[in-house]
């Protein structure tokens, strides 16, 4: 899945498939107790309204996880009641246990993408994903309770390195029905220094997302013609077209479906893309 903005220009692609030869293989589980929602405290967002990062002095063991409160009174409400206080499927992303289609996944989680919702925490992967679940929360809470039995027992994502994006953290996660998607995590228009490259010029900036979502995918033996469909948001779709040649540059073979939504700044898009390696495909 791929979430760009140009304006602060961040890029988020996800490749599907059975990456083979690549050292991309998920690694055994760990005995260590994992850390749930980065650390943050789950009861805080019923008590203070908002994320509030916990304390690693005061932390709880519950479902082979490690939970950390902004307070030893958290701790004590949250042990008593986990099942109300815990983010739903362990804390894992909301909208990729509700993929269909065989697809549905564990992954990492931004503690500030949240929504309650019937007294129930819900958090996504990014922010991006949160706007999508909020659009149909019904639907994605009940195919995701249908597909959690199924999903709760899969390899834990495997965090990603460099060259990928980190935050949100690039991820590999298994699917529910075979293989593995590589979630590339947002890529900026910055350089080696952390400057922003081509302030104000979109197409300088595409540019060069395209070039490093590119080395990201080549980490996992994945080309740019292994993507199979976009979808783009934009404030404004003119200011999308002006940039046509370049983007086929990148994605020359990909049709182009793009959506207005309201709110974005003026030379904003928001793309999501789907990458695919045929299960048998050798690395190249």
């Amino acid at each position: 899945m791929l979430e760009s903005s140009l304006s602060h220009l961040t890029l988020s692609a996800m490749l599907a498939g059975l990456l083979l030869a690549t050292g991309l293989s998920p690694s055994a589980r760990s005995e260590e107790p994992k850390l749930s929602i980065s650390g943050y405290d789950p009861v805080a967002y019923f008590t203070d309204g908002k994320p509030v990062q916990g304390k690693s002095e005061i932390e709880h063991l519950w479902h082979k996880l490690r939970w950390r409160f902004a307070s030893s009174e958290h701790r004590e409400m949250f042990a008593k009641d986990p099942d109300h206080y815990a983010p739903q499927y362990d804390g894992y992303c909301a909208m990729g246990v509700a993929e269909t289609g065989g697809v549905a996944h564990k992954d990492t989680v931004d503690p500030e993408a949240w929504a309650i919702v019937d007294g129930k925490l819900y958090l996504t992967h990014m922010p991006q994903g949160m706007d999508d679940w909020r659009q149909n929360p019904a639907a994605f809470i009940k195919q995701a309770d249908a597909n959690w039995t199924a999903v709760k027992d899969l390899t834990e994502p495997t965090i990603l390195g460099p060259p990928c994006g980190d935050s949100p953290p690039s991820t590999l996660v298994a699917l529910r029905g075979g293989g593995h998607w590589v979630v590339v995590g947002p890529e900026s228009a910055r350089d080696d220094a952390g400057k922003i490259v081509g302030k104000g010029d979109m197409g300088a900036q595409l540019d060069l997302i395209g070039k490093k979502v590119e080395a990201c995918l080549k980490v996992a033996g994945a080309r740019l013609s292994d993507i199979v469909a976009t979808r783009t948001y934009v404030a404004d779709p003119d200011q999308l077209a002006k940039y046509a040649d370049l983007r086929k540059q990148y994605f020359g073979h990909l049709p182009e479906r793009s959506f207005k939504r309201e709110g974005f700044p003026t030379r904003t898009i928001s793309s999501r893309l789907w990458p695919s390696l045929p299960s048998n495909n050798p690395a190249r």
